[in-house]
C-alpha cells in the first residue's frame, strides 16, 4: 500500500472551467483511451445508484505514470506516436487527439469521487487509486498536504470491496487532518460522499464483463459514484417534449466519434454508452443505427465525394440521382498560387431532397432519414478518423450554409437538413488547424480561415454548377426532379383512383355480408315468387283459355327476367386493381356464398315457379306450345343482353373518342410549344452583336440558345412519347390487358406490402416481450425463491396449504402468459401436471366472476368437462380457455339482452370444448379467425386466438373451429385424434 501527495496547485482546481459540460468531458475521456490505443471504450450507466463505469483496452499505466502523468495537469500523460508499445505491433501509428491531460479533468465533472485502476500493457501488477475531487476545492487549504490512496494488486486480479473500502477510509483520515482549516459543512459534505463508495470492483466485472483487466488484462477503468444530477439532464434532454426532432447534447457530442457513416469508413475505436433504467434494461445510446449508416449514405439521393488539394482545388465525384460526374473539378480563387496553410483534404457527404416526391429514396424510408438528418444532419469533420467537436452539429453554422439557404434556397441549395458526411483532416497534412482549449471549435487563424473560405466557395459553385437552372450540368437534375414529380402525380392519381374503388368493393362486399346474415336474399326471393304465385291464380278466372296462356307466358317471362334482375344485384365483379390480404379472404368467402346462394336460393326459385306454372295448366286445362314459351324466354333474355352490351358499347365508343381528341390536342399543343420556343431563340439571336465577343463568349451563347431548343424539344418529346407507349399498350384483342397486368403487379406488391407491415408488428412484439422478459426475469426468480420457502411452511402448517396453493395457481396463471412468448424452460411447472377440468372451470368463475355477472351471462360445465383430465403444462392450456371465455364474454354482451346468453364448458371423446350462444362466425370469418392480427372486435388485436393455437401446437394440442353458426363452439383436440 502508498499514498501519493499532490504537488501544489497541480490540480488547480481541477481545471474545470477548460471543459464544457459532460458531453465534452465524455468525448475527451473517449479521446484518452484512442490515445492509449485502445480498441473498445465502453460507459455502463446505472441510475438507481448513481454508477458510472468507463472501460477501454488500450496500453494502460503503471505506478509512475499514474503519479507523474496522469494526476499532473500540463503534462503529456500518454505515449506519443514515437513511443508505440511494442506490445501493439500490428497497430497503425495514431496522433495523440487529447489536449494537454485535461481529459483526466473531465472525470471530475461527471462525479465527485472516482477509483482508477489500470495495469500496463506487459505488466502483471495493476494499479488503483482513489480520489474524492470535492477536497480540492476547500479554499484555503495546502494542495500538499492531501494524500491520495494508492494500491498494487500483483495478483493478476481486481482489488476487492474490502481493498476499496480500506482506500475510501485512508482517504478519510486524511481529510480529517485538515478538515479544521474550513468550515465543517464541506466536511460532512466530503463524508457523507465518502459513505455513499461501496463499490466491488470484482462484482461490478462479473456482470459488465469485456473489456476486463481481471486475468493480467490491460487497459484503463474508472468507477464514479455517485454522478452529478446533470448527467441524467444531458441523457434525457428536454423534459418538456416539446422539440419533437430535439437530440439530447449528450448524443450530439459522442454519436459518430469514430467515423462509421461514410461507405469506404474505418472504425478506430468502437465506443458505447449503456444507460441502465434498470439493472437490466439499458439503451445504448450511441449504438451504430442510432448515428447515419453507409446504407443510407448509398441509397441518398446525391452523393459528392473528391479531394481538395495543396492549392484548396477540388477534384472528384458528384452523383445526381444517380448519374455520375467522374471528375468534375471546382477551383478557389482565394489562393495566389501558393499552398494553403490549411493543406488538403477530403470531402465526402451526402444529400437527399426535402420531398418525398423528388426523391429516389423510398417513401417511409424517405420519412426516417429526414427526421435523422432533422436530429445529426450536417458535415462533422473527422482528424484521423475520430470526430471534432462541434462540427456537425445542427446549431453549429460554421459555414453559413442555413444562413446562406434562408436567403435563397434555390440560389443556395444545400442544408444541414438535408444532408450528412464527413470532412477528413489529417494530423500531420492539417496540422495548423488546430482545436481551442475547450474543445468549441478550430482556433480562428488563417489556416482555419482558408480552409472555411474554400469550403464555402465549393458549396456556393455545387449549387450552381448542379441545382440551378442554368447550371453546367443542371439538366440531370432538372430532368430527373421533374420525371421524379410526374411518377409521383401519377403515383398519387393511380393510388386515389384504387382507394375509391376498393372502397366501393369493399362496401359491396360488406352489404352483401350483410344482406346474407340477416336472409334477405331469401326473403327477397320469396317476395317475388309469392307475387308471381298470385297473379298466376288470376289466370284461373279468365275463360278464354288463349288469353289465359298468353298471360301465363307473359307472366313466366317477367317472372325469369325479375329473378335474373334480383340475382345480379348480388353479383359483384371484382375490380382489376389490389386488394388486400381481408379483402381477398372476403372476397374468396363471397365467391363461395354466392354459388351456394346460387343453388340454394335463385334456381330453386326457378324451379318452383316452373311447378306452379305447370300446376295452374293442368288445373285450368291450358295446352302451352313449348316452342314458343321457349322462344318467349330467350326473346325476353336476348332484349336483356342487348341493352347492357349496347350501353356498354357505347361507352367504350365514347371513351375512345375522348382519349383520341385529348391524344391529339396534346400532340399540337407540343407541336406549338416546340415551334414557338424556336422562334423566340431565332428572335433573340438576330438582336446579338455576335462580333463583340469572345470565342468563349461566342460558344458560350450558343450553347445556351441551343439549349433552350433542346430542353423544350425534350420536354415535350418526352411527354408525346409517354401517351404513345400509353396507347400502344392498349391490346383490345389481347385475352391478358396491360391493366390485367398492372393489376397483377400492384396486388403482389400490396401483398409483400401487407406481408412486410405483419413481420414488422411481430418483430415489435418479439422486442417488446424480450423487454418484458427484462423486467421481470428477476421478479420472477425471487417470487419462485419465496414460493419454494412458503411451501415448507405449508406442508408443516395445514392452515398455510389453501393460501400456498392459491398464490401457487395465480402465480402460474401470471407465468403463463408471459411464457407464451419465452422459451418454456421458465416454467413454474418443470414437469408436465394432471389438469382437471373441475379446476379450469373454478379458475374461470373466479376469475370472471364479476363480468359475467354484470352481463348476466351464466359460465356452466358439463360433467363430461368437469370429469376430464389432460396431461400438460397449465400455462400452456389456462390462457387459451381465458381468451376463449374472454371472447365469448364480449360477443354476448353485444347481444339482445332478451337472447339466451350462456357459455358451456364440454368435453366429446378427449375434445375440450368452449361454446356460447352468441353471434357465432361470420362465413367469410370461418378460415381467418386465427390468421394473426384479425379481429372483427373492436380495438382487438388479433393476437388471443392465433397465439393460441400456436402455443397448443407445440404441446400436441391443436385449436379449431367446430361450428361458427348459432354461436361459437371451439375445441382442443389432441393432435393425434384430429
Amino acid at each position: 500500500m502508498a499514498t501519493f501527495r499532490t504537488r501544489a496547485r497541480t490540480l488547480d482546481m481541477l481545471g474545470r472551467q477548460q471543459i464544457a459540460g459532460i458531453p465534452t468531458a465524455i468525448s475527451e475521456l473517449f479521446k484518452n483511451a484512442h490515445d492509449a490505443y485502445a480498441d473498445n471504450v465502453e460507459i455502463d450507466y446505472f441510475r438507481s445508484d448513481g454508477l458510472f463505469v468507463l472501460r477501454d483496452d488500450g496500453v494502460g499505466m503503471n505506478k509512475e505514470d499514474f503519479e507523474t502523468r496522469w494526476l499532473t495537469i500540463g503534462t503529456e500523460s500518454k505515449f506519443v506516436s514515437t513511443r508505440l508499445p511494442p506490445h501493439f505491433p500490428n497497430k497503425e501509428k495514431r496522433p495523440m487527439l487529447g489536449e494537454k491531460g485535461i481529459g483526466r479533468l473531465a472525470v471530475a465533472t461527471i462525479g465527485p469521487q472516482l477509483l482508477v485502476l489500470s495495469r500496463a500493457v506487459g505488466a502483471s501488477d495493476l494499479i488503483t487509486s482513489f480520489l474524492n475531487w470535492s477536497i480540492f476545492e476547500w479554499p484555503g487549504i495546502d494542495l500538499e498536504d492531501i494524500n491520495i490512496p494508492l494500491r498494487t494488486i500483483s495478483s493478476g486480479g481486481l482489488p476487492t470491496d474490502k481493498d476499496v473500502a480500506e482506500m475510501v477510509e485512508e482517504f478519510r483520515i486524511s481529510a480529517k487532518t485538515i478538515c479544521h482549516k474550513v468550515d465543517h459543512k464541506l466536511f460532512n459534505k466530503l463524508e457523507i460522499e465518502l459513505d455513499q463508495f461501496d463499490i466491488d470492483p470484482q462484482d461490478i466485472d462479473s456482470y459488465l464483463k469485456e473489456p476486463t483487466l481481471n486475468k493480467n488484462r490491460n487497459g484503463t477503468h474508472f468507477i464514479i459514484k455517485p454522478t452529478t444530477p446533470l448527467l441524467d439532464e444531458d441523457i434525457d434532454g428536454d423534459p418538456t417534449g416539446r422539440k419533437t426532432f430535439a437530440v439530447t447534447s449528450l448524443k450530439k457530442a459522442l454519436l459518430g466519434f469514430s467515423n462509421t457513416m461514410t461507405p469506404d469508413s474505418r472504425t478506430v475505436i468502437k465506443t458505447a454508452f449503456r444507460d441502465y433504467k434498470t439493472d437490466e434494461l439499458y439503451d445504448d445510446l450511441i449504438s451504430g443505427d442510432e448515428f447515419f449508416t453507409p446504407e443510407e449514405f448509398k441509397g441518398a439521393d446525391h452523393r459528392i465525394s473528391g479531394n481538395f488539394d495543396p492549392y484548396g482545388q477540388f477534384r472528384g465525384e458528384i452523383s445526381i440521382f444517380g448519374e455520375t460526374i467522374p471528375d468534375h473539378v471546382i477551383t478557389w480563387s482565394g489562393n495566389p498560387g501558393v499552398h494553403t496553410k490549411c493543406g488538403p483534404f477530403k470531402i465526402d457527404f451526402a444529400a437527399f431532397e426535402g420531398e418525398a416526391r423528388h426523391s429516389t429514396i423510398p417513401n417511409e424510408e424517405h420519412a426516417r432519414i429526414k427526421i435523422k438528418a432533422e436530429q445529426l444532419g450536417g458535415l462533422y469533420i473527422y482528424r484521423n478518423g475520430i470526430r471534432i467537436l462541434p462540427y456537425g452539429n445542427t446549431d453549429f453554422d460554421w459555414l453559413d450554409i442555413e444562413i446562406n439557404r434562408s436567403k435563397s434556397a434555390y440560389y443556395y441549395y444545400f442544408s444541414h437538413r438535408k444532408m450528412f458526411g464527413t470532412i477528413e483532416i489529417d494530423a500531420d497534412k492539417n496540422s495548423l488547424l488546430v482545436e481551442k482549449a475547450g474543445r468549441e471549435g478550430f482556433q480562428e487563424n488563417k489556416a482555419y480561415r482558408q480552409f472555411r473560405s474554400i469550403l464555402r466557395n465549393f458549396f456556393t459553385q455545387m449549387a450552381a454548377d448542379f441545382f440551378r437552372t442554368e447550371g453546367l450540368h443542371s439538366d440531370i437534375f432538372d430532368l430527373k426532379k421533374t420525371e421524379l414529380s410526374r411518377e409521383h402525380k401519377a403515383r398519387l392519381a393511380r393510388e386515389k383512383h384504387i382507394k375509391e374503388r376498393r372502397k366501393n368493393f369493399e362496401e359491396k362486399l360488406n352489404d352483401f355480408f350483410e344482406k346474407l346474415n340477416t336472409d334477405k336474399p331469401q326473403e327477397e326471393v320469396l317476395a317475388l315468387t309469392e307475387r308471381a304465385e298470385t297473379q298466376l291464380r288470376i289466370t284461373r278466372s279468365l275463360t278464354d283459355k288463349q288469353l289465359a296462356a298468353k298471360k301465363i307466358l307473359e307472366l313466366e317471362r317477367v317472372f325469369q327476367s325479375e329473378i335474373r334482375d334480383l340475382e345480379e344485384t348480388y353479383l359483384i365483379t371484382r375490380p382489376r386493381i389490389p386488394l388486400r390480404d381481408m379483402t381477398l379472404r372476403d372476397w374468396g368467402a363471397y365467391t363461395s356464398a354466392f354459388s351456394t346462394l346460387h343453388e340454394n336460393v335463385f334456381s330453386p326459385a326457378r324451379s318452383i315457379f316452373e311447378e306452379l306454372i305447370e300446376e295452374e295448366v293442368q288445373k285450368a286445362s291450358i295446352s302451352l306450345n313449348r316452342q314458343v314459351r321457349t322462344e318467349a324466354a330467350l326473346d325476353g333474355l336476348g332484349k336483356q343482353v342487348q341493352i347492357k352490351t349496347k350501353y356498354s358499347g357505347n361507352e367504350v365508343k365514347k371513351k375512345a373518342t375522348e382519349v383520341a381528341s385529348n391524344a391529339r390536342e396534346v400532340a399540337s399543343q407540343s407541336l406549338k410549344a416546340v415551334e414557338l420556343e424556336f422562334r423566340e431563340v431565332m428572335s433573340d439571336f438576330q438582336k446579338m452583336d455576335l462580333a463583340s465577343l469572345t470565342d468563349e463568349g461566342f460558344i458560350e451563347t450558343r450553347d445556351k440558345l441551343e439549349t433552350r431548343i433542346l430542353r423544350v424539344t425534350e420536354e415535350k418529346g418526352e411527354l408525346l412519347r409517354s401517351i404513345k407507349e400509353q396507347l400502344d399498350a392498349i391490346e383490345v384483342n389481347s385475352n391478358i390487358s396491360t391493366i390485367e397486368q398492372l393489376g397483377a403487379i400492384e396486388q403482389r406488391n400490396l401483398l409483400l406490402e401487407e406481408q412486410a407491415e405483419a413481420d414488422a408488428q411481430l418483430a415489435q412484439l418479439g422486442m417488446a416481450i424480450e423487454i418484458i422478459d427484462h423486467e421481470f426475469s428477476g421478479t420472477i426468480r425471487s417470487i419462485r425463491t419465496s414460493l419454494r420457502k412458503l411451501k415448507a411452511w405449508a406442508d408443516i402448517n395445514q392452515g398455510l396449504e389453501e393460501l400456498y396453493n392459491n398464490i401457487r395457481k395465480s402465480f402460474d396463471h401470471l407465468d403463463g402468459y408471459l411464457t407464451l412468448f419465452t422459451p418454456l424452460q421458465r416454467r413454474l411447472y418443470r414437469k408436465e401436471v394432471e389438469i382437471h377440468g373441475y379446476k379450469i372451470f373454478a379458475f374461470l368463475e373466479e376469475l370472471f366472476r364479476a363480468r359475467l355477472a354484470r352481463h348476466n351471462i351464466s359460465l356452466t360445465a358439463t360433467k363430461a368437462f368437469s370429469s376430464s383430465r389432460v396431461l400438460g403444462y397449465p400455462s400452456s392450456f389456462y390462457p387459451v380457455f381465458v381468451n376463449l371465455v374472454d371472447n365469448a364474454i364480449f360477443w354476448l354482451s353485444q347481444q339482445n339482452p332478451h337472447q339466451e346468453r350462456k357459455i358451456t364448458l364440454d368435453e366429446n371423446n378427449g375434445t375440450l370444448i368452449v361454446a356460447d350462444t352468441g353471434p357465432g362466425v361470420g362465413i367469410r370469418d370461418l378460415d381467418t379467425i386465427f390468421e394473426f392480427g384479425f379481429s372483427r372486435k373492436p380495438g382487438g388485436r388479433g393476437m388471443g386466438l392465433h397465439i393460441g393455437r400456436e402455443t397448443l401446437r407445440r404441446v400436441g394440442y391443436d385449436l379449431y373451429l367446430i361450428d361458427g353458426s348459432g354461436g361459437a363452439k371451439f375445441g382442443l383436440i389432441p393432435k393425434a385424434e384430429s
